[in-house]
């Protein structure tokens, strides 16, 4: 795996999970970031590579919350939620879901905008 092309690769299998927040009336927001942020460390989902909290500064969203999740290839994340016909999720997604993001969230945690993204190209580096 010395390759540039090699990386490419492995890159180009990883899944792109952006999952929108929509916080209550009334929410802390800071108590809300502490909390997620805090969540988010403990998540132990096979194939997750990493996730990022995120709040807008510009645009249709700016102020408003999301997630990103990296997940390793479209195995991981069917292995851990199943399908649309026949969903599962982790034990620590449910906890997540159901003691974290239930508080704050202006609708239950499965019914929040997201859409799972593949890579198609990746630029090269500029720097």
């Amino acid at each position: 795996m010395n390759s540039r092309n090699d990386k490419k690769k492995i890159y180009m299998n990883q899944i792109i999970a952006i999952h929108e927040h929509e916080l209550k009336p009334n929410v802390n927001p800071k108590q809300y970031e502490q909390e997620v942020d805090y969540a988010l460390t403990t998540l132990n989902i096979p194939g997750l590579l990493k996730a990022y909290h995120l709040k807008g500064f510009k645009g249709k969203r700016n102020g408003r919350y999301a997630v990103v999740w990296i997940f390793e290839n479209k195995d991981a994340i069917t292995k851990n939620f199943g399908t649309p016909e026949n969903p599962k999720w982790p034990k620590d997604w449910l906890h997540y879901e159901n003691e974290i993001l239930a508080k704050f969230l202006d609708r239950h945690p499965d019914s929040i905008d997201f859409t799972d993204y593949e890579i198609i190209s990746i630029l090269p580096s500029l720097n």
